[in-house]
């Protein structure tokens, strides 16, 4: 009897063993972690670096990543459940992590990460909702690299079920995760909030071009996010209205009937929604000229016979870049003349270069011999060093002519002027934001 009842405790403790052991690989794999109990420990890892995407129609941006993408990995965890976030940075520029999931101050840990420098956060998801993440090197560097593309979702899971999942006893039928971002050609358009793209997920007209199946009476739910980081939104399906909306994304703040949701930057939902007919339906923000006619369109296909999915994810896709884009977007450096076409000046004029949202602006300019050109920065913020402050300078790294150029740091409305007395070209950088570029052609009258 002893013996039976041995055997049976030591088979239960090596199941339990096996399952811990699972466990601790799934949470090491960074994956998706949503369906595992609450309170357990999950991992994930992020690798920021530079990187060039395509972002659909034969375009390409030149920007910063986590993983590769733009959004990022989009991460799930349980209320309750204790998270462990480690960054390498795998980049020559420094960068860093802000976790709105986290209800602690994440910078102490994992902001200012230098180059080939590995940090890690630890916290409990108290709260649940839906959370932007996004780049965090510090000071000016924050508002930078969250334009250039740093950026993803991160989902806490209730504990408490949202109205509609438990009345009908079940899951959603379709789970659609949505990042709503901006592109910007240069840092005068991000200051002034001029969106170049407005897209869901990573791509312009992403769902328009590949719609997203379902059929009629589906439960749908959206976990929706606008990280902006300029623009306000509003988020409508045309030829449905909304059941049931949650403000963050949690359970306590419920809504019923409603046309739109309005997202400032950082603003998230989770919309509950059943799919009342066949399709199409047409998912956009609202505000059409400044967003929806720019990319920020979707299609929900609803027919009886659609093919069957779970989820539509968020994080977007990582595929080889494009050998000749028909439209080359860098928001810091040199894009594509027909985007950033050169700025022609005349004798007499003044000749003003902006150093503003880590670009040069214009940032390519042509002058006649003898021109005198002026630097001046706008950025405003010009504490901290490094990667996170908004102070800059203007450097040589190649020219067709003599007259090499290097000024000091700029702070906020400082100037540097230099006299170009032979024609040539003229490329030059920020020294400590290298990626800034910008490009002078000296011409003879």
């Amino acid at each position: 009897m002893k013996r039976k009842v041995f055997s049976r405790i030591m088979t239960a403790t090596l199941i339990g063993l096996a399952a811990a052991f699972l466990a601790a690989c799934s949470a090491d794999s960074g994956g998706n972690t949503a369906g595992n109990p609450a309170g357990e420990l999950r991992r994930f890892t992020l690798v920021t670096r530079s990187d060039t995407l395509n972002i659909g129609d034969g375009v390409t941006f030149e920007g910063f990543t986590f993983d590769g993408t733009m959004p990022g990995p989009q991460m799930e965890v349980n209320e309750g459940d204790t998270v462990e976030i480690t960054v390498f940075n795998d980049d020559s520029v420094t960068h860093g992590l802000s976790i709105h999931a986290a209800n602690a101050q994440t910078s102490n840990y994992v902001g200012n990460i230098a180059p080939g420098e590995t940090k890690t956060v630890t916290f409990t998801a108290d709260y649940p909702g839906v959370y932007m993440y996004h780049c965090a090197p510090g000071g000016h560097g924050i508002m930078a690299h969250t334009m250039g593309g740093q950026f993803g979702m991160f989902v806490v899971e209730p504990k408490e079920q949202y109205r509609m999942e438990a009345e009908l006893g079940r899951e959603p039928d379709i789970k659609i995760y949505i990042v709503q971002h901006e592109v910007y050609a240069d840092g005068r358009d991000f200051f002034d909030g001029k969106a170049l793209y407005v897209m869901f997920n990573g791509e312009n007209f992403r769902y328009v071009k590949e719609p997203i199946q379902a059929r009629p009476g589906d439960y749908v739910r959206f976990y929706y996010l606008n990280v902006g980081p300029n623009l306000t939104s509003t988020f409508h399906a045309v030829g449905g209205i909304w059941d049931d909306i949650y403000y963050g994304g949690n359970p306590k703040n419920l809504m019923h009937g409603t046309q739109s949701v309005v997202s400032g930057p950082t603003d998230s939902w989770v919309i509950d929604w059943i799919i009342p007919a066949e399709g199409p339906f047409t998912l956009v923000s609202h505000a059409f000229g400044t967003q929806a006619i720019k990319g920020a369109i979707g299609i929900i296909q609803s027919s009886e016979d659609a093919p069957r999915i779970s989820e539509v994810r968020s994080e977007g896709r990582s595929t080889p870049p494009i050998e000749n884009p028909k439209r080359f977007v860098s928001p810091f450096g040199l894009g594509s003349e027909t985007l950033d076409h050169p700025v022609r000046f005349r004798d007499g004029d003044r000749m003003f270069i902006q150093m503003v949202g880590n670009s040069y602006w214009p940032k390519r300019a042509e002058v006649p011999v003898g021109s005198t050109v002026t630097w001046i920065n706008e950025d405003v913020f010009d504490m901290l060093e490094g990667e996170r402050t908004g102070k800059h300078d203007v450097v040589t790294i190649s020219a067709t002519g003599p007259d090499r150029f290097a000024s000091e740091l700029l702070k906020h409305a400082e100037t540097f002027e230099t006299v170009f007395t032979e024609p040539g070209e003229y490329e030059y950088i920020c020294s400590i934001h290298p990626y800034m570029r910008g490009k002078i052609i000296v011409y003879e009258d």
